[in-house]
């Protein structure tokens, strides 16, 4: 199994944390240490995430229905992509190298794909969500504004880190892959694909579990359920709800409650109760569904969104939208 750690750019920069993700090659990941500059900062930073390739997974999918694959990377400053035109339908994204932002608190970046007309309004808007205290009326003000404008500049289909893949239904159309964080940073350029011709016939790829965004503006909500038993190879993360959204999956000790969530939540310590095992999926708009490739570990994880809300700026997790659940 190879073991990742990482969390998403939108969570750790917004809260003001830049902070290291490197590949790891053992089976249990380490709990990262980070500086805290809102109490809630401690739970928007995942520790070392599990996520490999199972070995039957493509065994599990008819060939008729095989996605386009895509490969997505980067080379120095320029994000790659290739092919550079696929079908619409299922398409299938496998990362490679990714940005890395510099300094002590660094890392790489996720890669992440939308499409949009108005990539220079989404990168203007950009710096008022990265950075900044939340609990600063001007700054979350700011931010919320800020919200509104990229959600309604483009349409979001997720992102992630070197070595993990995900599958998702594009429709025709022009498409952008970038490190949001880097390319906010003027670091790296973004690189675009095309969607064309005739529809792939095909369905995402089937899962064992279901994470779903749900809940109006201003009041979001997780739900998560899983079929029987059976080891969790495939996640199908869903934005059900009406803002952009991204999930961080952090492994936590059996023993934690929502008290002690709550409490961390509130405070400005490093809460000691994760595992070390966490997934991190960069950002899905509203009505786009995604299926994710784990495995991921039996155990208590808790689920949370750091973005910004749109109607006063606090991140998501703050007004509520975090779940403890435990998965088979």
């Amino acid at each position: 199994m190879e073991q990742f750690r990482h969390t998403s750019r939108w969570s750790g920069y917004f809260l003001g944390h830049r902070h290291a993700a490197s590949r790891e090659s053992t089976t249990k990941g380490t709990p990262m240490k980070t500086p805290l500059l809102v109490g809630a900062a401690a739970l928007a930073l995942a520790a070392a995430g599990a996520v490999g390739t199972p070995s039957n997974a493509t065994s599990l999918v008819p060939l008729a229905a095989q996605p386009a694959v895509v490969t997505i990377s980067v080379q120095g400053d320029q994000a790659m992509v290739s092919p550079s035109t696929v079908r619409p339908g299922v398409v299938e994204f496998r990362v490679g190298d990714t940005f890395t932002i510099p300094g002590p608190e660094g890392g790489p970046d996720q890669l992440s794909v939308l499409a949009t007309d108005q990539l220079d309004v989404i990168l203007a808007a950009l710096p008022a969500v990265f950075g900044g205290d939340p609990t600063d009326p001007a700054v979350a003000a700011g931010a919320a504004q800020a919200m509104r404008t990229i959600h309604g500049a483009g349409t979001f289909y997720g992102g992630a880190n070197k070595g993990m893949s995900w599958q998702v239904t594009l429709p025709a159309g022009n498409f952008t892959v970038m490190g949001v964080q880097s390319t906010a940073m003027g670091m790296a350029k973004p690189a675009t694909f095309t969607v064309a011709g005739e529809p792939r016939q095909g369905a995402l790829h089937a899962t064992q579990a279901t994470v779903r965004a749900i809940g109006p503006v201003g009041n979001n909500k997780w739900a998560f359920t899983q079929r029987g038993s059976q080891p969790i190879e495939w996640l199908r993360f869903a934005n059900s709800a009406k803002e952009l959204h991204f999930l961080d999956m952090s492994g936590v000790k059996p023993s934690t409650t929502p008290a002690m969530v709550r409490k961390a939540l509130q405070s400005n310590g490093n809460p000691k109760f994760f595992t070390g095992q966490s997934l991190s999926f960069d950002v899905i708009s509203p009505g786009v569904t995604v299926a994710i490739k784990g495995p991921v570990d039996a155990g208590r994880y808790l689920l949370d969104c750091f973005i910004p809300s749109e109607t006063d700026g606090m991140p998501h997790a703050l007004m509520g939208m975090w779940k403890l659940v435990d998965v088979k």
